[in-house]
């Protein structure tokens, strides 16, 4: 007789999660945990850029967008007891009042910002990305700094993803949910000269 090994809840994954030690990170995606260490000097280097862009509005870009909040690898959980680390989310000021010093951050982001790296591009692209469409994510930007391209979606009325652009370089991007707001790519990349 073969007896089957229980399976653990998200909430449980949660748990194992919060136990790594740093700089390890754990998500919790579909009942999978998924470990990663800390982003490789492209990949923060992107992460800066945009952030910069986003709350001050500068470096050839236009001014920043109004009405935002925005936060970089800041934990989300779910209702399911899913947990993720966006590299940069960003929520409108009334949805996020009242719970900016909260963490885990419990509402769900407007817009999130994904870096792809060796070690998360199946991850984000695959599960992390479908659950942000089942957690109802209104904006994924996803960022290849080899490639050097953005590629922006919005979530369809049905649920699914619908690509709104791709953008590559050195593009300004007025793009929603920032539409108001060019963006310089020039100045995301790491240069190693």
């Amino acid at each position: 007789m073969t007896t089957a090994v229980p399976l653990l809840s998200n909430a449980e994954l949660c748990e194992q999660a919060d136990a790594l030690a740093p700089p390890s990170v754990g998500e919790v995606i579909a009942g999978v945990l998924h470990v990663m260490g800390r982003p490789p000097p492209a990949h923060a280097s992107v992460e800066e850029g945009l952030i910069i862009d986003l709350k001050e509005g500068r470096r050839g870009g236009g001014p920043p967008p109004e009405g935002w909040y925005f936060k970089l690898e800041v934990e989300v959980r779910f209702d399911s007891d899913e947990k993720v680390v966006p590299d940069v989310a960003g929520w409108r000021n009334h949805r996020i009042a009242g719970h900016r010093n909260d963490n885990p951050i419990r509402v769900v982001p407007d817009w999130v910002c994904e870096i792809l790296s060796d070690s998360t591009r199946r991850k984000d692209l695959g599960p992390k990305r479908d659950l942000y469409a089942q957690q109802a994510v209104k904006h994924l930007w996803l960022v290849d700094p080899q490639t050097r391209q953005l590629e922006a979606f919005a979530l369809g009325p049905d649920g699914r993803w619908v690509l709104l652009g791709s953008w590559f370089d050195d593009a300004v991007v007025s793009c929603p949910p920032f539409e108001q707001t060019p963006l310089a790519m020039s100045r995301w990349w790491l240069v190693d000269s």
